[in-house]
């Protein structure tokens, strides 16, 4: 049986991942929480109530649904994957598979420290790899998907787990709720359904596109649409 670990960090990400694997009963073996209180912000009452209609509630904190539940975790007081406290911690942890909830490009040591990382991106790759790519999609076909991959020295060109696609939402709080909620739920479907396996499929790198940060009256296009569709 595979070990499966996650890293948490305190924003709305995390929130649904974790919720949403504790509602769901699924075990995980390790839980680390990188904590600084950055994304510990409020919300407002429509946000709260469309997050509790996808199954999780914005907010309330990770530090207060692991206290609720009685869950042991090991807590860090920084945001840093690549951080060498926690590429220590990993190397002794014996966790074979890791979901990590942040972002970002991870270093040699933090990949050579033991478990294989597993990351949830907003987008089909290799058709949609980089930045803000729940939007480019969006604009492109009128919907969106994500993709868990196993993540490598590339830009969101690790190893694919599974790939689901999901219609673009009626509200304009993408990145608030919608996105962890997609996120989440394609989670889900991997953790469930056993999917982590030694057996996945590998990117051709040299095929599909990469995307940067989506220009701000791109991104309000994306978001009219949603409410106007």
């Amino acid at each position: 049986m595979k070990r499966i670990g996650i890293i948490l960090t305190s924003d709305n990400r995390s929130k649904g991942y974790l919720q949403k694997i504790i509602s769901n009963n699924i075990k995980i073996d390790s839980i680390i929480f990188m904590n600084n209180n950055k994304h510990n912000k409020e919300c407002s009452n429509e946000e709260k109530e469309i997050s509790i209609q996808y199954g999780f509630n914005i907010s309330e904190s990770v530090e207060d649904t692991l206290a609720k539940n009685k869950i042991n975790y090991h807590e860090f007081k920084f945001v840093d994957i690549n951080h060498p406290t926690l590429i220590e911690y990993l190397k002794k942890s014996n966790i074979d598979f890791c979901i990590f909830t942040g972002g970002g490009i991870l270093k040699e040591d933090v990949l050579k420290s033991g478990p294989k990382f597993i990351h949830l991106h907003p987008g089909i790759v290799p058709e949609y790899r980089g930045s803000t790519c729940f939007y480019y999609s969006m604009l492109n076909e009128n919907k969106c998907g994500v993709t868990a991959f196993i993540m490598n020295e590339g830009l969101d060109t690790g190893p694919i787990i599974h790939q689901r696609m999901f219609s673009k939402p009626n509200h304009i709080f993408a990145d608030e709720v919608y996105d962890p909620h997609i996120r989440s739920e394609t989670l889900l479907d991997v953790l469930k359904n056993n999917m982590i396996k030694d057996k996945i499929i590998s990117q051709k790198t040299q095929e599909g596109n990469t995307y940067f940060i989506i220009h701000p009256i791109l991104k309000h296009i994306a978001m009219l649409s949603c409410i106007n569709k």
